[in-house]
Formats: C-alpha cells, sequence, structure tokens
C-alpha cells in the first residue's frame, strides 16, 4: 500500500500539452534526461501525464488515442521505473473536462452553451489562448474516460491519481437539461437575471453530479487498487461533502501563496493538502530564485506540501535544465525543513467562518459556465472572507478558517474571538452555540448581510443573530450605491480609532440602517453620514466620490455586551473593504482585535505589510513535553520583483497564561539557540534574526 503522498513535500509536473506532429514531435524525449532532472531539481513526487487536454494519450492505449509522435513507445512504461529508481511518489495525472481530440471524434459528446454551440476552453469571454473542446460527463464520453482510468491504474499500478478539469461544467446538452427539469421541475435557467435567482440550484445540481462522478471514479479504481489515494484539483473550493471523500488535497492558488495555502489548510480536515503555483515559472523569460524560494516557503509555512508546474518540455521532448536548477535549489532548502512539518496543528486566537452554502446565496453575477471557472470565481461571501483573512494577517494576531460544519460550541472555546465576515446563512444550531459561547466571555465580530437568510436563499426581514447583535434591521439603504462611496463613518471616542486618521473613513456597497435594541449595554463606535449628493449624469460635487453630508445618527459599528462576552457588529460589509484597497480598515480591525482580548501570540513588527508568520502545536518527540514551531517570513521577494534586502525579524510575544517555555531555537537556515526574556505579566520576549526570505524556530515547553 502506497502512502507516499502523506511524505512527499517537493512535488512537480512538466506541464506539456502537446497537439499531435508536425508542432510536437518527441525526437529528443527520453527517461535518462528526465532520471537528469528529477535528481538536479530535487524531486520527490512527480505528476506523469496519462491524458492531457489535446486528448492524447501517453501510453499503450486500447480505449483513447495514443500520442502519435510516440509511435511504439510507452512513455509510462519507460518513466515509471525511473521513479520507482529514485523512490519518487508517481501520480497519475489524468484530465477530464479538456479533451480535444474526443470532441471531434464524437461531436454528439461536447457540452452545449444555451445558444446551441460546443463549448470550449475560453468562452464564454475568450480568456484563454487555448480553445480545446469540452466533452460533457453526462454523455458516453463518461464512460470513455472511466476505461481509461481503469486501464491506468490496473496496467501502470500509481501511487496516487490528480484529476485535473474535474467537476461539471454548465451543459445545455438534451441530457443536462432533462436531468435538471426532473430534478428541479422546471426548465435550466438562461437568462442572467434567472441564473442569478436560481444560483443556488444551478450550483446543487452541478456539485451533485461532481460528487456523483467522483463516487463512481471511487468505486470503480478503488475495487482494483484500494490503497490508490485519489484527488482533484481545486480540491479546497469544492463543497465540504466532496472534499470529504478525497484521499488528500490540492488546490492552484487562487488568492496568492500565502493565503491560498492558509484556505487549503484549514479546508482540507488534515488530508495532507498540496499547493501548486503555476505562476512561479516563467519558462524562457525565468524570475529570480528567491520567487522560487518564497513561494515554496510560504506554501510549507501554511502546512501544505509543495508543488510547482510549468511548461519545461520543448517541443521536440527535451527539457529545460535551468528550471531544474532553480527548483533543485528551491527544493534543496524544502528539504531542511521537513522534519519541522506535518503532525501538527495550526495555533490561533481567531477563527474565521467559512460557509460553502452561503457562497452560493449570495452572487452578483450568474454562474460561471465552466467547471473550472467556478473554483474560483466566488460570491459574497468569500470576498468577505479574503478580506478577513487579509486583515487578521496584517494584525499579526495568529488566525485559522473553520468550515461551517466543523464549528460548534466546543470548537468555538478554542479561540478568543470568531468572525462571521457576511456569512447569509446561520443555522438554528450554530445561532444558539454563539449565544453560548460570548455568554461565557467569548467575542464575535459579524459583518454585512450575515444570518439574512434561510438555507435556500430567501431574504430574512430580521437578523437570526439580532439579539445576539442588540440590532434590528429598519431597512437594506441603497440609496447611494452608485457612488464609489456610498456612505462615511463618523467614528465615536474608542480605542478602535486609536491609530486611525482623524477623518471620516468611507465605505462603499450596501448600507443597513438599523435600531439598537438593549442600547444600555451597547457602545457606538461609530455611526454613517451619508454623501453629499448622489452621483448622476446632472449631480456631482468633485473628480472623485461625493463628499460627506450630514450625519445620519444610524449605528455603522457597535459593541454589544451580553454575559461575560461581546459582539461587534458592522452594519456594512467591513471586511470586503480591504479587497478594493479601503486602507483605514487595517488599523482598526488591528486596535479592535486587541482592545477585545489578549492575544496569546503576537508579532511585534515595524514591518506589518511585509512579515508572515504562522505557529503550530507540534508532536513532541519527547513524552511530557510540548513543541511548537514558528515560521517567519519576508514577502519582500514579491512584493519587489525579487529583491530580498535584510529585515528586521522584529520580536515575538507570547502570553505565559497560554503557553509555558523552556528553550526556543532557530532551527533553519542553521540551527542557535535564542534567548528570551520573561516581564513581569508573564509575557515572553522573544528577539527574532533579521531575514530575507524565512526563517523557522523551534519553541519548547514545560
Amino acid at each position: 500500500m502506497s502512502d507516499k503522498y502523506k511524505y512527499t513535500y517537493r512535488g512537480y509536473l512538466c506541464d506539456h500539452h502537446s497537439p499531435d506532429p508536425p508542432v510536437v514531435n518527441f525526437d529528443k524525449l527520453n527517461a535518462e534526461e528526465c532520471e537528469r532532472f528529477l535528481k538536479e531539481a530535487n524531486i520527490d513526487h512527480v505528476m506523469v501525464y496519462t491524458k492531457d487536454h489535446w486528448g492524447n494519450s501517453y501510453y499503450d492505449t486500447k480505449v483513447g488515442k495514443k500520442h502519435p509522435a510516440l509511435g511504439e513507445r510507452d512513455w509510462i512504461a519507460e518513466i515509471k521505473p525511473v521513479l520507482e529508481k529514485l523512490n519518487i511518489e508517481f501520480t497519475a495525472y489524468y484530465c477530464f473536462e479538456y479533451d480535444n481530440y474526443i470532441t471531434k471524434a464524437h461531436p454528439e459528446w461536447s457540452c452545449m452553451t444555451k445558444d446551441g454551440q460546443k463549448l470550449v476552453c475560453g468562452m464564454p469571454d475568450n480568456s484563454s489562448n487555448a480553445k480545446w473542446g469540452m466533452p460533457c460527463m453526462s454523455s458516453d464520453y463518461r464512460k470513455y474516460a472511466l476505461e481509461q482510468l481503469k486501464e491506468v491504474v490496473r496496467n501502470y499500478h500509481p501511487d496516487s491519481l490528480f484529476i485535473d478539469i474535474f467537476g461539471k461544467s454548465l451543459c445545455y446538452c438534451d441530457t443536462c437539461k432533462k436531468r435538471y427539469r426532473e430534478r428541479f421541475g422546471m426548465e435550466m435557467p438562461e437568462t442572467e437575471e434567472d441564473m442569478i435567482r436560481y444560483n443556488k440550484d444551478l450550483a446543487t445540481f452541478l456539485d451533485d453530479d461532481s460528487e456523483e462522478l467522483l463516487d463512481e471514479v471511487k468505486a470503480e479504481l478503488k475495487a482494483i487498487d484500494p490503497s490508490l489515494a485519489i484527488t482533484v484539483n481545486f480540491s479546497s473550493h469544492y463543497r465540504k461533502s466532496t472534499r470529504d471523500k478525497l484521499d488528500y488535497m490540492y488546490t492552484e492558488p487562487w488568492a496568492g501563496n500565502w493565503l491560498s495555502g492558509a484556505y487549503t489548510r484549514d479546508t482540507s480536515g488534515g488530508r495532507h493538502p498540496q499547493l501548486g503555483p503555476g505562476n512561479v515559472s516563467q519558462i524562457f523569460n525565468y524570475q529570480p530564485d528567491s520567487i522560487y524560494e518564497l513561494a515554496a516557503a510560504e506554501i510549507a509555512a501554511q502546512d501544505c506540501h509543495v508543488f510547482m508546474y510549468s511548461e519545461s518540455m520543448r517541443r521536440d521532448g527535451s527539457l529545460e535544465f535551468e528550471e531544474a536548477q532553480k527548483i533543485g535549489k528551491t527544493y534543496r532548502e524544502i528539504e531542511k525543513i521537513e522534519p519541522y512539518l506535518g503532525n501538527r496543528k495550526v495555533h490561533a486566537d481567531v477563527c474565521i467562518l467559512q460557509s460553502d452554502l452561503s457562497d452560493t446565496l449570495k452572487v452578483t453575477k450568474s454562474i460561471p459556465i465552466r467547471s473550472v471557472s467556478r473554483t474560483k470565481i466566488s460570491g459574497k461571501h468569500r470576498e468577505a472572507l479574503l478580506g478577513a483573512m487579509k486583515l487578521c494577517d496584517y494584525s499579526k494576531i495568529s488566525w485559522c478558517l473553520v468550515p461551517e460544519l466543523d464549528l460548534d460550541l466546543n470548537k468555538m472555546k478554542e479561540f478568543k474571538a470568531v468572525i462571521i465576515p457576511s456569512v447569509a446563512y446561520i443555522s438554528e444550531d450554530m445561532a444558539k452555540d454563539l449565544e453560548r459561547y460570548v455568554y461565557e466571555g467569548g467575542v464575535v465580530l459579524i459583518s454585512g448581510e450575515s444570518g439574512l437568510s434561510d438555507a435556500d436563499g430567501k431574504e430574512r426581514e430580521e437578523f437570526l443573530l439580532k439579539d445576539l447583535m442588540g440590532l434590528s434591521l429598519e431597512r437594506k439603504n441603497d440609496d447611494y450605491i452608485q457612488n464609489p462611496w456610498s456612505a462615511y463613518i463618523q467614528p465615536k471616542t474608542s480605542p478602535v480609532w486609536k491609530h486611525s486618521s482623524e477623518t471620516t473613513p468611507p465605505i462603499n456597497g450596501t448600507v443597513l440602517n438599523c435600531q439598537l435594541t438593549d442600547p444600555s449595554n451597547m457602545v457606538l463606535y461609530g455611526t454613517f453620514i451619508n454623501p453629499a449628493v448622489g452621483l448622476s449624469d446632472t449631480t456631482w460635487v468633485n473628480w472623485g466620490s461625493p463628499l460627506p453630508g450630514e450625519d445620519t445618527g444610524y449605528p455603522a459599528i457597535t459593541e454589544h455586551v451580553v454575559g461575560d462576552g461581546k459582539v461587534i457588529s458592522f452594519c456594512f460589509d467591513f471586511f470586503a473593504l480591504i479587497n478594493e484597497n479601503f486602507i483605514w480598515t487595517k488599523k482598526v480591525l488591528t486596535d479592535l482585535l486587541l482592545y477585545l482580548f489578549k492575544p496569546s501570540v503576537f508579532l511585534a513588527t515595524e514591518y506589518v505589510n511585509m512579515a508572515e508568520y504562522a505557529l503550530y502545536e507540534k508532536t513532541a518527540e519527547n513524552e511530557g513535553q510540548q513543541e511548537w514551531i514558528f515560521h517567519e517570513l519576508s514577502a519582500c521577494a514579491r512584493l519587489t520583483g525579487g529583491d530580498t534586502p535584510l529585515i528586521p525579524g522584529g520580536e515575538l510575544q507570547i502570553d505565559g497564561a497560554d503557553i509555558s517555555l523552556e528553550k526556543v531555537f532557530q532551527v533553519f537556515p542553521e540551527k542557535k539557540e535564542i534567548a528570551f526574556t520573561v516581564d513581569e505579566e508573564n509575557k515572553y520576549h522573544i528577539p527574532l534574526n533579521p531575514l530575507r526570505i524565512h526563517r523557522v524556530y523551534q519553541l519548547i515547553g514545560k
């Protein structure tokens, strides 16, 4: 039984989707050169194409079409012994929803648009150079693909299987329309208005199909090899019921390597997440080594297995060894820290609620047609979630995500604060748990239209968490929605504005006009100011958004004391603002969190926009001992295009009431003990060494 996927941290795919000769001829493709490449790149995990986006297979298939440039050769049979010799994990790569060959050989298997056109990659907005055909997984192509996969597993026994372009695209073929009609009792929506209105139904239909397909794949292939580990691309963006059926997780970044790594880690359920950026390498136009090194360090520091892919194969099958050298230099650094990876749990004071369902309920555009696009494009909740991640990372207070189905009262009690970022639907059970959590001393921050929808997307007239928030909804106010800044905030005297500029900060989007329901237990942090005018063809003020007008008196940000805890309510989509560069939100959230609770871990640094960190509790080698692993990184290489000046590491501050320390060591890039002090409040002050890209510390506890 192969479990290599649990222990391999240096993965790679030579991304060589290859059309037929004469464009690609493979005259110089040979296993010996690949072996040299793999050694130079210090790789321990390789994806090998079995079928690519063109529909070409790379082995002796009796079902599909073998790449004609291979002739009598079986590339999988040639390369597998090399992988075995080097003890490299062999992952079979198979592409589902792009197959240019099969849509020409069987045009009746094609996905169809609502206009009756055959769907191709890049449609409908011509977003791709490639225009591969897209077969429908509800056609007989499904049987074709499954038969090929059974060939691969039966004949080549890969350690693991990676399915690319997995899922179900929005297809208007007769079969799909019939199945939708039978499921929902209506025709499949076609207009923009109807697609937004029935977004949840469309998403459910497509997600159900994807999960049923996964069930079938697992049943067929694990009947042949029960030990086969199976995953799909973008797995962290599928709903939890689908994620839970995967053996391990693989995702490409959607919010940069650092934040995408955290998202992948926290939605993986501990199933060995991998993160694979494809933009690190630019073959023929190489980026500096530091870009490679930072990308890998960020992924590893977020407890993901590092993976990279690039188009390193030339048209004759020979390889770009400059790429191998750059990856090798990076992966030798990753290899040094592997003893400190895995078997660890992220330490966090702040929990950010992640909701699969809410991301389908509040959308402003119709559902993307292609399954891959659907994983990358989000609704209001994921935008707010992304903003919450950015703001918490800026605060230098430890944080993580928790999926909604995992967040019960016991889980909440692990954190000092819970953030609910525009979570449209909140279950009755979660509402009760939140109430108990706050009453017993917890802190909850709620933004936007959280709790204003039922599970089907129908709008509530009142907040589900009305009593907890101490607010009653009067109306959703879009009077100035056409303005870039739809309202301003008049700050009230409060420590949350401690480091903010003395001004009236702007917001955008919907304003929630609310009334206080428990004023004696509430603190008003700010009220809404309307713009002086609404923008139109005949009304404006100056070049920018109209200036602040009159104070409405409606609460913008409130604090409600409930039992021993507090609830902070933002009557607008606070967390999403940072995605549009409303920079005032950074200092406000930092000051707010520091006011609300004493963090167990805090990174004191002047480089708040550059420094990144993560802390993990690791299973200690010695019984009775506690161990933590601390990663600190400088994002300077990414921010500057490769520059890595030495910046101060700052100071790691740890509350002795939460973590008790005996010794601290820097273990990467070299090992040495770090002296620290303890103040009269039992806070540890650990001076961190200056860094260019990445340092790792080991904290030994009592």
